[in-house]
């Protein structure tokens, strides 16, 4: 072992005794810390300095703000976590706002990912209004939380932070539409395209899936946005 490599495993010995010592401390008054429950954040086994700082000149717990966190959030978490995840084209607003707490604890949670909820979608609801996605016809992955297959949750190269463009996501559940042709045909021969085409709903946007189905949940079959869908666009056959 040469000297350097000495060094360095020395400075990090020091470390954690001297965030263990201080951690000891802490837990005097916050014995809930770091115990009871499932989910521990892997921080506070490192010890509460890995976060927070004492404020020189200042008196804890007396003194007004005499700990605070060693920078402003994200970019704490940034210490950690990959910055590259979370700062995609389009920024999910908590992250972008450092509301990081706003759907995990700190400090652990018995609940996987250090959720405040057990249920995914409760935390999506904290902010997105639930009657939204809790139609007559649910979509079935919306019921199985919004990250699993559809959203990012902390940023993405996609508006709404989809996964992906819409169709190529839909089309991945939807097999019969990977020809981009849907598969309803209409009269003369036609088909309904699905992309490349302007949505005559909003002439600024391009036609895609969403442009008819709702990707949540809707009071019609099919997920339909409207009763008699096709009326929008074409007068009645």
């Amino acid at each position: 072992m040469n000297k350097r490599t000495i060094i360095l495993l020395t400075m990090i010995i020091s470390f954690i005794w001297v965030s263990s010592a201080h951690s000891n401390l802490c837990i005097g008054c916050h014995p809930d810390i770091g115990k009871g429950h499932n989910y521990i954040h892997s921080a506070v086994n490192i010890g509460c300095e890995s976060c927070h700082k004492i404020i020189t000149g200042k008196e804890h717990p007396d003194g007004k703000n005499s700990i605070k966190l060693k920078s402003d959030l994200p970019e704490l978490c940034f210490h950690c976590h990959k910055k590259s995840k979370f700062t995609k084209k389009y920024v999910h607003m908590p992250i972008d706002k450092g509301m990081c707490i706003l759907c995990h604890n700190p400090h652990q949670s018995d609940n996987k990912n250090l959720l405040l909820f057990n249920e995914p979608r409760e935390v999506c609801y904290r902010c997105h209004a639930k009657e939204k996605f809790n139609k007559k016809y649910a979509h079935k992955v919306a019921e199985g939380g919004c990250g699993i297959r559809c959203h990012s949750h902390h940023s993405s190269d996609y508006p709404k932070l989809l996964s992906s463009n819409i169709n190529d996501m839909c089309s991945g559940c939807h097999l019969e539409q990977n020809s981009g042709i849907h598969i309803v045909s209409l009269p003369r021969g036609k088909v309904h395209p699905i992309y490349l085409k302007k949505d005559p709903g909003n002439k600024t946007k391009e036609m895609t899936c969403i442009s008819c189905h709702n990707p949540h949940g809707s009071k019609y079959r099919k997920l339909f946005t409207h009763k008699n869908i096709c009326n929008r666009c074409h007068r009645s056959f």
